[in-house]
């Protein structure tokens, strides 16, 4: 699984080049261009410092194919008196051809999110409008420059990286579903002594659990397993656990994370149209499910758009059981939590620590055509 939506609060970033100099800078000088790429690379380097090795592998498997640069550098103003300029130009990145190839609604969907926000994709290049200062210091005449601008272009790139990967692996998968239904595996000598011994005696039943599915990392293939488990403990796949979730082996999470001592999830019945919301302390059965017998998703669950301070948007689902309301909201790169709400004031907003994955921004969600849920997101 895959979340989409890179959101977060840096707004600005300063370096400075050592070295002295007295000459006046110029918004298009080389030094001055080349420490505005370094500022950038520093935060995208920091920015993705902090997520999942395998979310970091998915985002570089399209880094090592892109270069940043910076055009259409102008000078908006100059001061003579302190050598300030202030500049406007383009961050710009040209992709390959397969990473641009998304899927209709995620398309729609990532050009409304960054559109509005400076950052463009005009066929395989993408391009972000930054401004930034550029000055030297009274003191040691050392170059400085701060940057301003330039996270929706860095989200931009991030989710059309990760659309990219997730399509390749999907494609791999296909690919592989193929090939094994064209080459059937005969079994083995121990698996047929086992089929004969087990002809005419009936199997006792499995007792019921609620398993908790695994997320495989890209490099793992998926391969059968058998995990004993005591009676009490959900079900722990023995493949690589990424994002251990409460939905069942036919649903598809959309929302999954730990709070530190509860887990929750948001999951996709197999058929699409039905949503299931479960909370449990870790390694327990679920001490709330909503809605507790199935029913349309679109009759019970909304959809909306929380935008913070700093402009950035942050998707969510909500639901209301009573005088509450329950909101999933954010996304696996950045802040996601559950906020729960009595007669319209915030009682509790439960931040999610590890095991995270959410996908409430997601086209596949979107299908569902969940009503807009208008009221504002009360968030600390």
């Amino acid at each position: 699984m895959m979340k989409k939506t890179f959101i977060s609060s840096v707004c600005a970033a300063v370096a400075m080049l050592a070295g002295c100099g007295n000459k006046t800078p110029a918004c298009a000088d080389a030094e001055t261009v080349s420490l505005v790429k370094q500022i950038y690379q520093q935060q995208f380097d920091k920015q993705h410092h902090d997520m999942s090795e395998e979310r970091q592998q998915r985002v570089q498997f399209t880094v090592k194919d892109t270069t940043v640069a910076l055009e259409n550098i102008t000078t908006d103003a100059n001061n003579a008196s302190t050598g300030k300029a202030v500049c406007s130009a383009q961050l710009t990145t040209v992709f390959p051809e397969d990473a641009v190839k998304a899927e209709p609604q995620m398309e729609q969907y990532m050009r409304a999110i960054y559109e509005k926000q400076g950052a463009v994709l005009d066929g395989t290049k993408l391009r972000g409008q930054v401004t930034y200062t550029v000055q030297r210091t009274e003191d040691t005449g050392a170059l400085q420059v701060a940057l301003n601008g330039f996270m929706p272009f860095m989200g931009y790139f991030h989710d059309i990286a990760m659309d990219r990967y997730d399509r390749m692996l999907r494609a791999q998968a296909a690919a592989k579903k193929v090939t094994d239904a064209q080459a059937p595996v005969a079994p083995s000598a121990s698996q047929a002594e086992m089929e004969a011994e087990s002809e005419g005696s009936p199997s006792a039943p499995a007792p019921a659990a609620i398993p908790t599915r695994v997320i495989q990392s890209p490099a793992q293939q998926p391969q059968a397993a058998v995990n004993k488990q005591s009676p009490t403990a959900p079900h722990t796949s023995t493949q690589t656990v990424a994002v251990p979730n409460l939905c069942s082996a036919d649903e598809t999470p959309m929302f999954a994370c730990s709070t530190g001592k509860k887990r929750a999830s948001l999951c996709m019945s197999g058929s699409g149209n039905e949503l299931a919301y479960r909370l449990a302390p870790l390694n327990e059965a679920p001490e709330m499910v909503y809605p507790a017998n199935a029913a349309a998703a679109s009759t019970l669950f909304k959809q909306g758009v929380y935008t913070g301070t700093d402009g950035q948007s942050m998707p969510f689902v909500s639901f209301d059981k009573g005088n509450y309301r329950y909101t999933l909201y954010g996304s696996t790169s950045t802040a996601q939590g559950i906020s729960v709400e009595q007669n319209g004031k915030r009682i509790a907003d439960l931040r999610c620590q590890t095991d995270r994955l959410s996908e409430v921004g997601m086209p596949k969600l979107q299908s569902l055509n969940l009503g807009q849920d208008t009221r504002p997101l009360q968030l600390p």
